[in-house]
């Protein structure tokens, strides 16, 4: 017996997977036939609900629609037969905030043009929406966000479901959430009447005798309102989504009205089942909810991690979004670019930032071709997205004065600040020659003579600098050949032997003999050793160690590996929501050999070779710079091939017990582990830029330019923790997550392969941390280099 009169919400919807299910184009070509046979549906019976869980399809609806299917669906959307959601795809947080604004912008003004207020979102599937995404609804009026959360490695906020609560951003804007139940709830509850019962139906209330589907129904559904009750639920209505079958991409199902009008004839008078679009659920509950709690903080992704999974596209990603906004930058009013490299480039940017990824058999059945077309045209949309601003770039660049010429051995080039802030940036070009003595580089503005500094590029020399620029400026520098100096030894000091090895300790060369063991500049000294590793990295300005030993010790890459004992599918999901199996092994690579690359006036270049198992090859290049707080340093690897559970990490702990760290997600930054929703994911975290440490003295910033997934906390098999906002969270190892292939469904199982994972470190004076964070954005877009007339 139930102890209230109820209302049931029902969310007839088809959860959004570009891929998973079938090829990428099959599946957005039948939601867009989901849409119109929904329209049809609506329209003969009133009663019949459908929502548009993307924006997305709606989007590819409308571009392919005729005149008369488009205003027979906007029709149906001001009567309230379809249902609108303002979430343009169920993303992971790769998704750009600026990219998304302007598509859900103009998702709200395409409908406003109709008397159509675009007002909730609805998100499924996916384990969270990070604190950019929140902004881009609140600033595009989204009011209502109905959530549906799989606990498939991972969980909901807030210890509990079905829970409302006011989620506020930096601004003290609030949205209103309704944190709910799994997107196929409704299946499991059996409202598409089933000849076997499904997995979850299973979970949730255990194997039964046959019944009626509607009798089912029932007593499936008054199980689970006692279950809400017995918890503490205190409404009197509940909401459940529901797909037309039992699978992702799931047509519209006349059936489950069916099923609601014959339990409604039959029971009622105690529950009122309703299907209802997300607006008509917002404005049917927004006024019975009472006083809810109201928290601050991001809504942190478990399946984040998938990005980890595809490394080398992702990487690719990355650049094709650093690609976007530099152009934005140098070209802010669109006086160049090409509006549809534009539009192409957002397109591939946000649809490769979704969060389906692969075939649903991609962990089971590698070899399968529709798995290996899936994950070609995924990659596809990262490289689609590159070709795209590449285009816009260079005829950007081409406007400015670029000569299309790297020939010349003796030219001028032009610099250009692509930041608003002044201060000392690194100028670097290139010039395809075989051979290339030495240069003179003199700035045209001053005639200074620049100290410049000669190294190998892939198509001849690159030749670097150091200048100071104004925010936004311009200069333009002459350089010239000069014929290469011999090197003469000096035989009257003794510094160099006549096998010309400079092992000596002297005054006249005090540097080179120092390489074998460290490098160091003004700011920064590390030291290393064949077969021990990285022994020390000193900050010199603070006088501090922060070297951290154990696992964390910068600079040196990590490997775990956990055997396939049962099965390939079974080894994972035995996971839960650990990164590693109970017995995991770990491998923390060995310093083997070192190179030195480069020594010169502007920088030194050391390579860091070492041994590591689940590799062919791994060192770690570190390129510090003579008179810069900076450090630039990339991981080479050549990852070998397995069918085991596995992790490739690199420390970013720095031992600052005073500090506090920030990360960044669509520029807005917090304190992981403090200022996110309890009760979410603090293992680990994709972000935007990288890291800030903030010190009394000095901000370290540390910047994850192609891996952008951390990891936090111990590297070994744990119970999980959810975040409870507690400040000793913030105090725990960080590492790059580069690479993992620990999902058992559709994430990339293979890691193999070739390339170079790049980072740096900057020391600046104090600031805020979302200060920090422009200022490493700013940096990475560097100073823009070209040969001109």
């Amino acid at each position: 017996m139930l102890d209230r009169k109820w209302k049931v919400y029902v969310i007839h919807h088809s959860h959004t997977d570009i891929g998973y299910t079938d090829l990428q184009e099959k599946i957005m070509y039948n939601h867009m036939d989901y849409i119109k046979s929904a329209v049809t549906m609506t329209a003969e019976r009133p009663a019949f609900k459908w929502n548009c869980e993307t924006y997305y399809c709606v989007e590819k609806f409308l571009e392919e629609a005729t005149e008369e299917e488009r205003l027979a669906f906007i029709e149906q959307v001001k009567k309230g037969g379809m249902g609108l959601s303002a979430s343009y795809l169920n993303f992971t947080d790769l998704v750009d905030k600026q990219v998304l604004h302007n598509r859900t912008k103009a998702m709200v003004e395409y409908f406003k043009q109709y008397d159509v207020p675009v007002k909730v979102a609805m998100n499924a599937d996916v384990n969270g929406i990070s604190l950019g995404s929140l902004d881009v609804f609140l600033d595009n009026g989204i009011e209502f966000l109905f959530t549906n959360i799989h606990c498939h490695h991972g969980m909901y906020p807030l210890y509990q479901n079905q829970k409302p609560y006011f989620w506020e951003n930096e601004a003290g804007k609030k949205l209103l959430v309704w944190n709910g139940e799994h997107y196929n709830l409704g299946n499991a509850l059996g409202l598409v009447p089933n000849k076997h019962a499904n997995f979850m139906t299973e979970n949730y209330f255990g194997k039964e005798k046959p019944k009626t589907p509607v009798e089912s129904f029932k007593d499936n559904l008054y199980d689970y309102l006692k279950e809400c009750v017995d918890n503490g639920y205190k409404y009197d209505f509940m909401v459940t989504s529901v797909s037309g079958v039992f699978s992702d991409n799931a047509p519209p199902n006349m059936d489950i009205l069916d099923l609601i009008e014959e339990f409604n004839a039959n029971y009622g008078a105690e529950v009122k089942v309703e299907m209802v679009t997300i607006a008509q659920l917002y404005d049917g509950i927004k006024d019975k909810l009472g006083d809810i709690p109201t928290y601050k903080g991001d809504l942190t992704d478990w399946w984040a991690h998938g990005v980890g999974s595809t490394p080398y596209p992702v990487k690719h990603y990355k650049e094709a979004q650093r690609a976007y906004h530099l152009c934005e930058r140098l070209d802010p009013e669109h006086k160049v670019m090409r509006e549809d490299f534009i539009k192409d480039a957002e397109d591939n940017l946000l649809v490769y930032a979704e969060h389906t990824w692969g075939h649903s058999s991609t962990i089971t059945n590698p070899y399968d071709t529709m798995v290996q077309n899936l994950d070609i045209r995924k990659n596809s949309y990262a490289s689609k997205a590159h070709e795209a601003t590449a285009k816009n770039l260079n005829r950007i660049l081409h406007s400015k004065g670029d000569k299309l010429r790297y020939y010349d051995r003796d030219g001028r080039i032009k610099a250009i600040n692509a930041s608003d802030k002044a201060g000392k940036k690194v100028v670097e070009f290139y010039i395809e020659v075989w051979k290339y003595d030495g240069v003179e580089v003199t700035s045209e503005l001053t005639g200074e003579v620049m100290n410049t500094q000669i190294s190998s590029h892939p198509r001849g020399v690159l030749i670097s600098f150091v200048d100071h620029f104004e925010g936004n400026e311009e200069k333009t520098y002459k350089f010239v050949e000069k014929a290469d100096t011999p090197v003469k030894n000096n035989t009257r000091i003794a510094y160099m032997g006549s096998e010309r090895v400079k092992d000596i300790v002297n005054e006249y060369d005090p540097v080179t003999y120092t390489l074998p063991y460290g490098v160091e500049n003004d700011y920064f000294k590390i030291s290393y050793e064949v077969g021990k590793g990285v022994t020390s990295f000193y900050n010199k300005v603070d006088d501090v160690e922060m070297l951290k030993e154990g696992d964390a010790r910068f600079f040196t890459p990590i490997y775990e590996n956990t055997e396939i004992r049962t099965d390939i599918y079974e080894e994972r999901r035995l996971l839960g929501r650990n990164i590693r199996g109970l017995h995991a092994k770990k491998y923390i690579a060995t310093l083997d050999d070192l190179k030195l690359i480069n020594n010169g006036p502007v920088f030194t270049t050391i390579e860091l070779i070492y041994k590591l198992e689940g590799t062919f090859f791994s060192s770690v290049v570190i390129k510090m710079y003579n008179t810069l707080p900076k450090i630039e340093f990339k991981y080479k690897i050549a990852k070998t091939l397995s069918q085991d559970v596995e992790n490739i990490l690199l420390p970013l702990t720095l031992n600052l017990p005073q500090s506090t760290l920030y990360v960044d997600k669509s520029d807005a930054c917090f304190r992981p582990g403090i200022d996110q929703l309890p009760g979410t994911c603090m293992e680990y975290y994709l972000i935007d830029n990288g890291l800030v440490y903030e010190t009394k003295a000095h901000n370290i910033l540390i910047q994850t330019k192609d891996a952008p997934m951390i990891y936090m906390g111990e590297l070994t098999h744990h119970p999980i923790t959810l975040c409870d906002n507690k400040e000793a969270n913030n105090h725990r190892d960080v590492y790059s997550w580069i690479m993992n292939n620990i999902w058992e469904t559709n994430f990339k199982m293979d890691l193999s392969g070739i390339t170079e994972f790049c980072y740096s470190l900057t020391m600046t004076d104090k600031e805020a941390a979302k200060d920090s964070f422009k200022t490493m954005k700013d940096e990475d877009f560097g100073v823009v280099t070209f040969m001109t007339n």
